[in-house]
């Protein structure tokens, strides 16, 4: 008899089997228990946290997992975070999570943000500021509670809707393979359930939930591909079109497995710091081509609202002259040389100090300035800058530190005669972003030292030099612990 009890939640199938109308509880709790220890979500004894909203996901979530809980040794706890946006809507909605818990005996954990507040200050949609926010807030409690994982509701209905908007915006085959089960600490119990199967399952237990008005709303893509689009599809071309979409992005994601495997390899082979090497990129095939610049976009943190019109803009700046630049949602893309980086380079702001003896602390570093006579330790240096005081006594101005202007003329040690600083700097492959970041030594626009690489023709010492400014550069002062 043994052979009709299913191992992994001890239902009896023949129970099952004689009675077609098995209650909806026991099907749905079954069917989440195993999608769990399919796709090795949790293992006995993990320390869950549920992201608990107070609709009819996230309850029915938690409430399954802490049925669950004493079979494997899981220890639930919940937390709700406030988007600041719903009023005295919001308050219930809290306040009706933190009952739910304490009739369940779930730890509760709550947190209230201005999601539309950073959503200006940050220029980002509401959706995706709120979704920051929350797993922000979410990832907080989890290191201080000591969980492993973070459960939210996500559920088969929320796969095909992100899998049409990524459709619709011209997202690669990686966009299409859906919500994935699980991402680092991110666990999705519920994905492979419905929509119709939680709330008929929460009907048969007799549990209440909260209604979020706003997604009743036809405001916001997903909300109109919810609202209009999916049910569109199912009255008039499939009425199993949520499995139907699904099952195709399954399909999808092995063969996007294969290509990203493909392009990592590529990528590792090519990448340096904040970037990688264009030119053998800007080579390879379309798709290889496309997952690394997606991979290197990840790797530099540009994580949000980026869209194939971006991936495409970078794949022809691979081409593109040396110092060509992209702006993209979050980041930077700009050519240097053999390489293409990413980042948000800090302009430095423009400053002049006068030269004089003792330390002198610039916005870009310290100096430490001394008059020698004679030439007694004397050395070529590339951080220590050496003058001929004589010889810039005979100049026009005085002697500065201070960053670099339209202008500037430079002639280093043994070069026959002046050039641009601009052009000096393009020789040595000085990025231009970094240009402003380099301090100098200069008198009016003659540049005298150019602190990193070398010091002018005009002033070197020699022979005949009775007196030297000595200007050590020491670098930037440690912040204050």
């Amino acid at each position: 008899m043994d052979e009709f009890i299913d191992p992994i939640s001890g239902t009896d199938m023949r129970s099952a089997e004689a009675n077609p109308a098995l209650s909806e509880d026991q099907d749905l709790t079954f069917r989440v228990e195993r999608f769990i220890l399919d796709n090795e979500l949790l293992e006995k004894g993990e320390s869950v946290l549920v992201g608990l909203s107070g609709g009819a996901d996230s309850v029915a979530l938690v409430t399954i997992l802490k049925r669950l809980s004493p079979k494997y040794g899981w220890q639930v706890r919940a937390a709700h975070f406030n988007h600041g946006i719903r009023g005295v809507g919001a308050e219930e909605d809290e306040l009706f999570c933190r009952d739910l818990c304490e009739e369940k005996g779930i730890p509760f954990y709550s947190e209230t943000a201005d999601v539309p507040a950073y959503a200006r200050e940050n220029g980002l949609s509401i959706e995706t500021a709120g979704r920051l926010l929350r797993y922000a807030f979410l990832e907080r409690i989890k290191e201080k509670t000591g969980c492993t994982a973070i459960a939210v509701a996500h559920h088969m209905n929320d796969n095909a809707e992100s899998i049409l908007l990524h459709l619709v915006r011209g997202s690669g085959l990686a966009g299409l393979t859906g919500i994935k089960p699980r991402r680092d600490d991110i666990i999705r119990p519920l994905l492979g359930v419905s929509k119709k199967e939680i709330e008929d399952h929460l009907e048969a237990e007799g549990l209440v939930y909260r209604m979020d008005e706003t997604n009743l709303l036809p405001e916001g893509s997903r909300n109109r591909v919810r609202l209009d689009i999916v049910p569109y599809l199912e009255e008039h071309i499939n009425p199993a079109i949520v499995p139907t979409i699904c099952g195709m992005a399954e399909l999808l994601a092995q063969d996007e497995a294969y290509l990203s495997g493909e392009a990592q390899k590529l990528y590792d082979k090519l990448k340096v710091e904040d970037g990688f090497i264009r030119a053998p990129v800007a080579e390879l095939p379309y798709p290889i081509k496309t997952r690394i610049i997606r991979m290197a976009l990840a790797e530099a943190g540009a994580i949000v609202d980026i869209e194939r019109k971006h991936v495409e803009a970078i794949a022809e700046l691979l081409t593109a002259r040396t110092g060509a630049r992209l702006t993209l949602p979050g980041i930077e893309a700009w050519t240097s040389y053999e390489v293409i980086k990413f980042g948000n380079p800090k302009q430095v702001e423009p400053f002049e100090m006068k030269l004089r003896e003792g330390l002198i602390n610039t916005p870009l570093g310290l100096f430490n300035v001394e008059i020698v006579e004679g030439t007694e330790g004397f050395k070529k240096s590339k951080t220590v800058c050496f003058l001929d005081l004589d010889k810039v006594g005979a100049m026009k101005g005085e002697p500065v530190i201070r960053t670099r202007l339209e202008g500037d003329r430079f002639q280093p040690v043994g070069a026959p005669g002046k050039r641009k600083l601009k052009e000096y700097l393009i020789d040595r492959k000085v990025e231009r972003e970094h240009r402003s970041g380099i301090p100098l030594i200069a008198c009016g626009s003659e540049v005298l030292f150019v602190t990193g690489y070398a010091a002018s023709e005009r002033t070197k010492i020699d022979e005949g030099t009775r007196r030297m400014l000595r200007a050590e550069y020491l670098g930037m002062l440690p912040e204050k612990e």
